[in-house]
């Protein structure tokens, strides 16, 4: 089982979206996947047109109440999802002092039973993103290309480190930086990416999430890249994304 955590304290970097469509390649190609999300908002819920209420099955606030895992949501034979609501909120601001509370899912029967679980975290610096990270064995930062994105990215990875530091036997390895929403034809693109390029080395995914309608559009209609035809432009950018991340958590 690996769990990854996706993070970055910028909303609007395309982080839920890269949840659900990396989760949902990852299960086409026949891994059990599940999909925990930490945000308050529950995008992930919406996105995938499913219940956040938690009445016929388990939330995330659940998680850390020591509540058995009971029903979890079905998105497809091989995904599954713990929907987030506003209840998590009040764990926001908690801090992490003996651990994380997060960290029974390491050891669970159930959760043991998906060779992926991938976390989405709201869109901060706060304890839900610590801890996801805290009980994670990879996580990724994604980043649209844009000049302020560079300190971002230096914030949200120094968060990571300090939270990875200060976590007793806790070590989660940083993915890299995935570039989304990128549109190539912009001068500025090729001084942007040459800059975090030497700034980032290999830490900067090769794969890239080009800006696209359909991509921005698919929430709404409850679709992922698999529902774009294999030829599209969005189906093949995030199958090589995908396909980056297995090799470099050595899948």
């Amino acid at each position: 089982m690996k769990i990854i955590s996706i993070v970055c304290q910028k909303g609007g970097v395309g982080k839920t979206t890269s949840v659900v469509n990396i989760s949902s390649l990852l299960a086409n190609k026949g891994f059990k996947v599940l999909i925990i999300d930490l945000d308050p908002q529950g995008n992930v819920s919406t996105y995938l047109d499913k219940s956040k209420d938690g009445i016929n099955h388990t939330i995330s606030s659940d998680l850390f109440e020591n509540k058995n895992i009971g029903n979890i949501l079905n998105i497809n034979n091989n995904l599954h999802l713990i929907p987030s609501n506003e209840s998590i909120s009040k764990y926001n601001e908690e801090k992490i002092v003996a651990g994380s509370k997060l960290q029974f899912l390491r050891d669970n029967e159930i959760v043991h039973k998906y060779d992926f679980v991938l976390i989405d975290t709201p869109p901060t610096m706060s304890s839900l993103v610590q801890e996801g990270l805290a009980v994670s064995d990879f996580y990724l930062i994604p980043a649209k290309p844009e000049f302020l994105a560079v300190e971002g990215i230096g914030q949200a990875m120094n968060f990571a480190k300090k939270t990875i530091a200060n976590v007793a036997k806790v070590d989660t390895k940083f993915i890299g930086v995935l570039l989304n929403q990128v549109d190539v034809r912009r001068t500025s693109y090729k001084d942007f990416y040459a800059e975090l390029k030497q700034i980032l080395g290999e830490s900067l995914l090769k794969t890239f999430i080009s800006q696209s309608t359909e991509i921005a559009d698919s929430p709404f209609y409850a679709k992922t890249v698999l529902d774009f035809p294999s030829t599209s432009k969005a189906f093949q950018e995030y199958k090589d994304l995908t396909q980056e991340i297995l090799e470099r958590v050595e899948v």
